[in-house]
């Protein structure tokens, strides 16, 4: 058997298996992790259809930060899977196979417009990453990876369907092995692709406000001894971006991962932070994380602040003598 007769035939049956195999796992660890892990104190039907509701509206309160790049994001994704199911080629290979399933196709000129505007959008993403300094810094090398793996299967259908590189010898015999391998790749791909939370940690202060706006207890804050340890439990996420949109340092984002141990860690929790807490100078007590009082301290050089909320009821009134106008007053003429 030749290798472009297995990538054609045997190779792409395996990769369907495996990713209806994998779609099952992933629904049900999600669904299992999603219940086992509800803080609710009512009906958990009820908590997992208002949280399966969300995740079928991604990123919708990470739109408020930055509506432009979000919504470009949206129509990425909309082309991403508007264009394999719609296209008429496609529809129909599926007729004439054993399953036999067929649907109405889009027009293709409306599915060539997507298919475009899907490729420009993922060099624009490329270079965002490689050009912007805060981003290029945040970026891992699977971030580029998975604009390709999601990119190439239209740019060879592209060229495959426009005949455009029909003039070199090796692309016009082998443009169609090359298209239908590169959709096997993006396919097992999305059976290890994650949608995970990201901290800039140069930029997180601590305040754990991702973790109490978090609505299906993915991310936890924790005070242990003198640390505030965040945990993460990815398959408890729903990308509904509600740790992005509180985020006050604008510290927290949204990325994708391929991982294949990730697809049978159900009930791991990952320590994705830990801040050191600061300790209260009048009782020792520890009270706020340290990268938070660095940042109040840039702007109020005052040591009230310094204290616990116990301490400051106690030196309150200590506090509001010495910032009165009356005792600045009297302290310039003594």
């Amino acid at each position: 058997m030749s290798f472009v007769t297995f990538v054609e035939g045997p190779l792409l049956k395996i990769v369907f298996l495996a990713f209806f195999i994998g779609l099952i796992i992933r629904v049900f660890f999600f669904v299992f992790s999603i219940i086992k892990g509800s803080n609710s104190s009512g009906s958990k039907i009820g908590y997992f259809s208002a949280i399966f509701a969300r995740f079928l509206i991604p990123f919708h309160m990470s739109a408020f930060k930055r509506p432009v790049y979000s919504m470009l994001r949206y129509v990425f994704h909309i082309c991403l899977f508007v264009v394999p199911i719609w296209l008429g080629g496609h529809i129909y290979l599926l007729e004439e196979s054993s399953l036999g399933w067929s649907w109405t196709p889009l027009p293709d000129e409306w599915l060539d417009i997507m298919t475009l505007l899907l490729i420009g959008l993922a060099v624009f993403f490329v270079i965002r990453h490689l050009t912007i300094k805060d981003v290029r810094m945040r970026s891992s090398f699977s971030d580029y990876i998975i604009i390709i793996i999601a990119a190439l299967p239209f740019v060879t259908g592209y060229f495959l369907k426009n005949g455009t590189l029909d003039d070199i010898s090796f692309f016009s015999e082998n443009i169609w092995t090359i298209h239908i391998l590169s959709g096997e790749i993006m396919i097992i791909a999305t059976v290890f692709l994650f949608c995970r939370m990201r901290m800039d940690v140069l930029k997180c202060t601590g305040c754990a406000s991702c973790a109490l706006s978090c609505p299906t207890s993915t991310l936890e804050s924790e005070d242990s001894g003198n640390l505030r340890i965040f945990n993460y439990s990815h398959y408890q996420c729903i990308c509904c971006g509600s740790c992005v949109n509180t985020c006050p340092e604008n510290a927290v984002e949204l990325r994708h991962e391929i991982s294949v141990k990730r697809l049978f860690q159900v009930l791991a929790r990952q320590e994705i932070r830990s801040v050191e807490l600061e300790s209260c100078k009048r009782c020792g007590a520890l009270f706020v994380p340290e990268p938070l009082m660095q940042k109040i301290n840039r702007v109020f050089m005052e040591e009230y602040l310094q204290l616990c909320p116990d301490c400051r009821k106690i030196t309150r009134g200590e506090y509001i003598k010495r910032i009165s106008p009356w005792h600045r007053k009297s302290r310039q003429y003594s």
